[in-house]
C-alpha cells in the first residue's frame, strides 16, 4: 500500500509540475475557421513573408503553415519585438507535447538570457537578422538539422532594447500538424539535435514505467491507484491548458501499453542524414584522439619546476595527484601547495599543446550545457559592479570571455555598458557574431594590453587566473590597461575551503588538469594592493556556489564508470563499458540525492566552505 500511494503521488507531482511549465503557453489570436490548411492560401516553407520580408520560417520536414497562421505569427512578432518565435501545434500529439514540457522552462524562456533553446519541432518564425548572424537558412529541415538550428537561433536571439527580454517567446498555433506528422519517427535525431541525452531521457521514462510496475506488484489493488494515476498524466498536463493533443484520450488510456512501445520506437526508428554526419564526425573525432594518444601524452607537460611560481619559495608539498576528472581522458596531474603562502599549483604544468588536447572538448555554452542556467551568478557578478562603480561603467572588457555569456546577462543589469571580450580560442569573434559582444580580441591578455591600455572603465576576469600560464603577469596588464578610477573585477575558486580536503581530487575547483594556479584570497589582495589597486568589495560567502558535493559524485561516477562513448575511449563501446557505467550510476543515483540536500541546506551554513570569492578593486587616480 505504501509503495503504491508513494508512486502515485509522485507520479502526480511530476504532473503538475510539467503542467506549470507549460502555464505561460498562450494561443495566437487567429479566427478558428482559419486554422485549418487550404492549398490555395498556403505560403511555401522557406519563402519570405511577402508583407514584411524581416522574417522567415523554417519548418520540419512535412509541416505545413498556412499563409493566414504565418501572418499573424508575423503580428505577434513584430508587435512584441520577438526575434524567434516558435509555433507550437494545438494538437500537437502527447509524447511530442510531454517533451516540450519536460525540454523547455517557459517561464524562464523568453526573460532569461541563459535559458537554452528548445521549442516543438514543427515550425519557427525568425527574423532575418538572426538567421543572417546564426547562418541559418530558411526552409524544410529533417528533425535533428530542425533541432540543432532552434537550439542555435536562440542563442543569437537578442532583446532590441536593452533589459527587453531575451527576444525569443513560444505560442501556441491553432492549426493542425498537417500532414499528421507521426509522433515518434524523427524524435530521436530531433532530441539529440537540441542537444538532449536520449538515453536519459528513455531511462527516465522506464525508471518512472517500471516503479508503477513495481507498485502493482507489491500489492495488485493498490496498485491499480498507481497506474490509475500514470494514466492520468495526459488529463492532469494538458485538460485547460493551451494544448489540445489529437491523440489525449488514447493515450491516456493506453499509456500502459504504449510507453514501452513508444520508447521501443524513438530506440531503433530509422537513421535520419543528420544522425549519419553525426556518426562520420564522431568517427574522425576518435581517429584524431587515437592518433595524438599514441603518440603518448607526457608531451603535453611542461619541465617540472622547483620554486613556487607565486612567491619564489622552495617550500612546498605534494597536494593531490588526480586524472582528468571531467573528460576522463589519459594523463595524470599533480598539484602541489606552497608552504611558505598557500599558492597551489600544478606541477608540472600543462604546455600550449596540452592545454588545446585537455580543453578542445569543453563545451562553451548552449552546445556547453555546462554553461548555460548560470545567471543568477552572471547577474550576481554584474551586480556587485554595479553597487560599487559610479558613474556606471561606459565600457567593460571580459578577459578570457569565451562567446560572451557573462556579458549577454551582464547587460540587462548595465543597460548602456558596451561590453567586449577577450579569448584565445575565437570564442569572442562568435560572441560578436551573436551580439552578445560589441568587440573581439583574439590572443593573449599580456600581448594586447597595449592596444586596449585606458579604454576600459571596468575589466573582468571570472575564473580566468586559474588557467593562465603566469597570474601575476595577467595582474600586471590589467593594472597597466585600467584608466586610473577604472575597476578590475576577479573571480576565482577559493582553494581554502575545507570541502577541497574532504572531496578530494573529485572537488570540482581542483579541475585537473584545466586549472595551472588556485590563488587564495590573500595572496591576490596583497598582489592587487601592490599593482596600486584598492580594494572596494569583496564576497566570499555570498559567492559560494552550492554544487561540491554534487560534482564531487558526478566526478566519481566519470571515474569510475567513464561514458564508454568518448571520442578518446580505448577502443569502441562494449557492453563490459556499458555494465561498468551502469553499476557506477546505480550507486551514484542515492548518493547525489543526499548531495543535493547537503549542498542546498547544510553546507551553506558550515563555515570554511565557501568555494569562490570575489574582488573589486580600484585604480585610484596618481
Amino acid at each position: 500500500m505504501l509503495v503504491s500511494l508513494l508512486v502515485a503521488a509522485g507520479v502526480t507531482a511530476n504532473a503538475v509540475r510539467l503542467r506549470r511549465r507549460l502555464g505561460p503557453l498562450r494561443r495566437l489570436d487567429v479566427p478558428i475557421e482559419n486554422d485549418a490548411y487550404k492549398p490555395d492560401d498556403a505560403c511555401g516553407p522557406g519563402d519570405a513573408f511577402r508583407a514584411a520580408d524581416a522574417y522567415e520560417l523554417i519548418t520540419a520536414e512535412g509541416a505545413i503553415v498556412s499563409g493566414r497562421l504565418r501572418r499573424a505569427a508575423f503580428d505577434h512578432a513584430f508587435a512584441r519585438d520577438v526575434q524567434v518565435l516558435d509555433l507550437v501545434p494545438a494538437d500537437l500529439p502527447v509524447v511530442r507535447a510531454l517533451d516540450l514540457a519536460q525540454n523547455a522552462d517557459l517561464r524562464r524562456y523568453r526573460n532569461d538570457p541563459g535559458a537554452p533553446g528548445r521549442g516543438a519541432g514543427f515550425a519557427t518564425l525568425v527574423s532575418g537578422d538572426v538567421l543572417g548572424r546564426a547562418e541559418v537558412r530558411a526552409g524544410s529541415m529533417e528533425p535533428g538539422d530542425f533541432g540543432a538550428a532552434t537550439a542555435r537561433l536562440r542563442r543569437y536571439a537578442l532583446p532590441p532594447q536593452e533589459g527587453a527580454g531575451a527576444g525569443a517567446a513560444m505560442v501556441v498555433a491553432p492549426c493542425r500538424t498537417t500532414p499528421r506528422l507521426p509522433a515518434c519517427d524523427g524524435r530521436r535525431a530531433w532530441l539529440r539535435g537540441l542537444g538532449i541525452s536520449v538515453r536519459r531521457r528513455i531511462t527516465g521514462a522506464l525508471l518512472g514505467y517500471g516503479a508503477v510496475g513495481l507498485a502493482l506488484v507489491a500489492d495488485l489493488w493498490w496498485g491499480l491507484l498507481a497506474v490509475a494515476a500514470y494514466s492520468a498524466v495526459p488529463y492532469v498536463v494538458f485538460i485547460g491548458s493551451a494544448l489540445s493533443p489529437r491523440d489525449l484520450h488514447r493515450s491516456a488510456f493506453l499509456r500502459v501499453v504504449r510507453t514501452p512501445w513508444q520508447c521501443w520506437k524513438t530506440l531503433t526508428g530509422p537513421q535520419t542524414g543528420w544522425e549519419r554526419r553525426a556518426a562520420e564526425h564522431a568517427r574522425e573525432e576518435r581517429e584524431w584522439f587515437g592518433n595524438q594518444i599514441a603518440r603518448g601524452v607526457a608531451r603535453f607537460l611542461e619541465p617540472v619546476r622547483d620554486d613556487c611560481p607565486w612567491c619564489g619559495s622552495l617550500a612546498f608539498r605534494k597536494l593531490l595527484t588526480s586524472g582528468d576528472v571531467p573528460q576522463a581522458k589519459p594523463g595524470t596531474f599533480r598539484l602541489e601547495r606552497c608552504g611558505d603562502c598557500g599558492h597551489v599549483f600544478q606541477n608540472p604544468a600543462l604546455n600550449a599543446a596540452g592545454l588545446h588536447f585537455y580543453t578542445r572538448d569543453v563545451p562553451d555554452g548552449a552546445g556547453g550545457r555546462a554553461l548555460t542556467g548560470r545567471s543568477r551568478i552572471y547577474r550576481a557578478r554584474a551586480k556587485l559592479a554595479a553597487a560599487h562603480v559610479e558613474p556606471r561603467p561606459r565600457m567593460w572588457l571580459d578577459v578570457g570571455s569565451g562567446q560572451g555569456h557573462f556579458c549577454r546577462t551582464a547587460r540587462t543589469v548595465l543597460p548602456g555598458t558596451e561590453f567586449d571580450g577577450l579569448d584565445t580560442r575565437g570564442g569572442a569573434e562568435e560572441g560578436v557574431r551573436r551580439g552578445w559582444l560589441r568587440v573581439a580580441y583574439r590572443g593573449r591578455f599580456t600581448e594586447l594590453m597595449g592596444e586596449l591600455s585606458g579604454r576600459y572603465d571596468v575589466i573582468s576576469m571570472h575564473r580566468y587566473l586559474e588557467h593562465a600560464a603566469d597570474p601575476l603577469a595577467e595582474l600586471d596588464a590589467a593594472a597597466k590597461v585600467l584608466a586610473p578610477g577604472g575597476h578590475l573585477l576577479i573571480e576565482l575558486a577559493d582553494p581554502e575551503s575545507s570541502l577541497g580536503m574532504v572531496c578530494g581530487r573529485w572537488w570540482s575547483p581542483w579541475t585537473q588538469p584545466r586549472h595551472r594556479h588556485l590563488i587564495p584570497i590573500g595572496n591576490l589582495e596583497e598582489a592587487l594592493t601592490a599593482r596600486g589597486l584598492r580594494i572596494v568589495a569583496r564576497r566570499r560567502r555570498r559567492a559560494h556556489r552550492r554544487n561540491d558535493l554534487r560534482l564531487a559524485v558526478l566526478g566519481m561516477l566519470r571515474t569510475f564508470g567513464p561514458d564508454p562513448r568518448r571520442p578518446w575511449a580505448p577502443g569502441r563501446p562494449t557492453a563490459a563499458a556499458w555494465a561498468r557505467r551502469g553499476l557506477a550510476a546505480a550507486f551514484a543515483g542515492p548518493l547525489f540525492g543526499v548531495a543535493v540536500v547537503l549542498d542546498l541546506m547544510v553546507l551553506p551554513l558550515v563555515p570554511g566552505t565557501s568555494n569562490t570569492y570575489r574582488v573589486l578593486a580600484r585604480k585610484d587616480e596618481g
